[in-house]
């Protein structure tokens, strides 16, 4: 059976920066310092696109939770080789406290509105190290999980799935729909190009939807009347356009102008 899979990426500061503390000791300094996907998010990612390629997987939708910048990351995963991506708007002075079990409730509540059955993670990211996101999402979907991932293997409606845990290599079998967290040595991504980042595979189509975050509150979105659009890659993206939750504002920008077709969607702006 062809799976449709959801990947999760997280924004973090890049590997390779030094890291610097703010003077007041409060966290550390993140204005004008190079961002990128969470090295294992971009894992995840992968084997998404593997999986696809070998006709296992028929549609994959990456999430990413935080502000607008988030989007960056999301176009990078459409580069790789993802079909859609929704950004989850979470105001930058509200992202320090969005922790592992809000966004786990928000991957968990789009992965039973889009129907999807294999669920794709990072087993952490590097800038807070929880290993957190994958269980709880397993846990509030109530699916099995297959964390520290080196090999998955589809089988019908199962998944094997090669573990690294402290005493070598553990070996364990899930039924579908399953909850996946990828470790260091399950692949190597594939690098995604600078045209294909501005071209057809990502920059050229924004994410297909952008939601708030109520207080951590699972997102809600009902589905508008599809409206459809294509890249020159030929991919195809729907606009939902999401209740505007009291006090709030919303605005339509439109992030698609190539000559034959315009892509809005909509941004959610809290109170000021």
């Amino acid at each position: 059976m062809a799976l449709r899979a959801m990947v999760g990426v997280k924004r973090v500061i890049d590997y390779a920066v030094k890291v610097r503390v703010k003077p007041d000791k409060t966290g550390v300094v993140t204005d004008g310092v190079k961002h990128s996907m969470n090295p294992f998010c971009e894992i995840a990612v992968e084997e998404a696109v593997r999986l696809k390629e070998k006709k296992v997987v028929s549609e994959i939708i990456v999430v990413s939770c935080g502000p607008q910048q988030c989007q960056e990351t999301i176009r990078t995963a459409l580069a790789m080789g993802a079909d859609r991506g929704i950004h989850v708007d979470v105001p930058a002075k509200d992202y320090e406290r969005l922790g592992p079990f809000q966004v786990s409730k928000i991957i968990a509540a789009l992965a039973k509105k889009e129907n999807v059955n294999l669920v794709l993670l990072g087993k952490q990211a590097i800038d807070d190290d929880c290993n957190q996101t994958g269980q709880m999402t397993a846990a509030l979907l109530d699916w099995p999980q297959g964390t520290f991932a080196s090999e998955v293997t589809v089988d019908g409606e199962s998944l094997t799935v090669v573990r690294e845990v402290d005493g070598g290599l553990e070996t364990i079998k899930v039924k579908l729909p399953a909850v996946v967290t990828a470790d260091l040595r399950l692949n190597e991504p594939r690098y995604a190009t600078l045209p294909n980042i501005m071209d057809g595979g990502g920059g050229s189509r924004a994410p297909d939807s952008t939601m708030a975050r109520r207080d951590g509150a699972r997102p809600s979105c009902p589905e508008s009347p599809p409206a459809l659009f294509s890249s020159a890659a030929g991919h195809r993206s729907r606009l939902f356009k999401p209740p505007v939750p009291g006090g709030r504002e919303a605005e339509e920008r439109n992030f698609l102008k190539n000559g034959k077709s315009t892509c809005f969607f909509t941004v959610i702006k809290p109170p000021l």
